[in-house]
């Protein structure tokens, strides 16, 4: 017997992310991600957060996050944390082995269905994994899915991949020059405390790198963005990370990323324009693949966004999913 139930607006669905713990195939499931979108980002989305859950007794207990806006008088349901996050996926309750029984998607559609019903709104999910359970079960619904955002992964367990972005030619050369300059070292902050007093640094360098540019996407402004970050850094188990790429004692470049399940998430990056001749967004990249290969990390997740710069990397290319469905007719 499976067993319905929705968590509707933050204040319900923050208790249910304080009362459990959950397992995520990306870190924009994890209850520290959700946690701090809803607590700073949603009500300057227009969101309401529902938690979709569904559970029976010999399957996992799956966890869709969803958020309710209003477009022109329709209600749509996207993702939770659309448009911040780069994949939208179910959750688990508790520790879901990989070993153990599949996924109920027959009943997840059913859940996902009811939800549709209960707020008579349109289903439009967008950055879907294109294998996952959350792109099966709409799929069973009849939503119609099309492929969307180009992402870009490099494999760090081929030696190879390793090499040629670490060791390629422009690179050696402009580290070689800038290296003439002082000493280049990498730092990772990968605690919260840790995260908490290097990130207005990181926030500065990127205001600095995007001032008055009119392609900026969601750039830090002191308010809500700045704020979403500080509370994701903050969270454990979002598994935040902030690498830094430093000369001597002048910071040349940080990204803001997660790591996640041997994966490094390369979220948001910046560099110092000063320095732009020589490259430190590169010089950072080269210098974290050589550090997480050696750590056991399996993949550099670059995510969204077909940027000149990931391109030129030896990296392969997959696309997210959207998936859409009209609102269901009354019962």
């Amino acid at each position: 017997m499976k067993a319905v139930a929705f968590e509707y607006g933050a204040r319900a669905a923050t208790d249910f992310l304080d009362a459990h713990e959950l397992s995520a195939r990306t870190p924009f499931q994890t209850c520290g991600w959700w946690r701090a979108w809803i607590r700073e980002a949603a009500d300057a989305e227009g969101a309401t957060p529902v938690l979709v859950h569904m559970t029976r007794p010999d399957r996992p207990t799956l966890v869709v996050g969803l958020q309710l806006h209003q477009d022109g008088g329709t209600a749509l349901l996207r993702p939770l944390s659309w448009p911040w996050a780069d994949y939208h996926e179910v959750a688990h309750v508790g520790d879901a082995s990989s070993a153990g029984p599949e996924p109920d998607i027959g009943g997840l559609a059913e859940a996902i269905g009811r939800c549709q019903q209960e707020f008579g709104a349109k289903l439009e999910l967008s950055d879907l994994i294109a294998d996952g359970p959350l792109l099966r079960a709409v799929s069973e619904l009849g939503a119609t899915p099309w492929p969307t955002n180009l992402v870009f992964r490099l494999d760090l367990t081929d030696p190879d991949i390793v090499r040629r972005v670490s060791e390629r030619r422009d690179i050696r050369r402009k580290r070689r020059r800038i290296e003439r300059l002082g000493t280049l070292r990498l730092t990772c902050a990968d605690t919260p405390g840790r995260i908490a007093a290097r990130l207005p640094a990181f926030i500065d360098l990127h205001t600095q790198q995007w001032r008055d540019r009119p392609d900026a996407v969601a750039p830090f402004d002191g308010g809500v963005v700045d704020r979403t970050f500080g509370a994701v850094a903050a969270e454990p188990s979002s598994g935040a990370r902030l690498h830094e790429l430093w000369l001597d004692e002048t910071l040349l470049a940080g990204w803001f990323g997660f790591w996640h399940d041997r994966t490094y998430y390369a979220y948001r990056t910046a560099y110092d324009l000063a320095h732009g001749r020589d490259s430190p967004g590169h010089l950072l990249t080269a210098a974290m693949v050589t550090e997480l290969a050696a750590l056991g990390t399996n993949t550099f997740d670059l995510m969204r966004g077909a940027y000149a710069y990931k391109l030129e990397l030896p990296s392969s290319r997959a696309r997210t999913v959207t998936a859409s469905r009209e609102p269901p007719c009354p019962l």
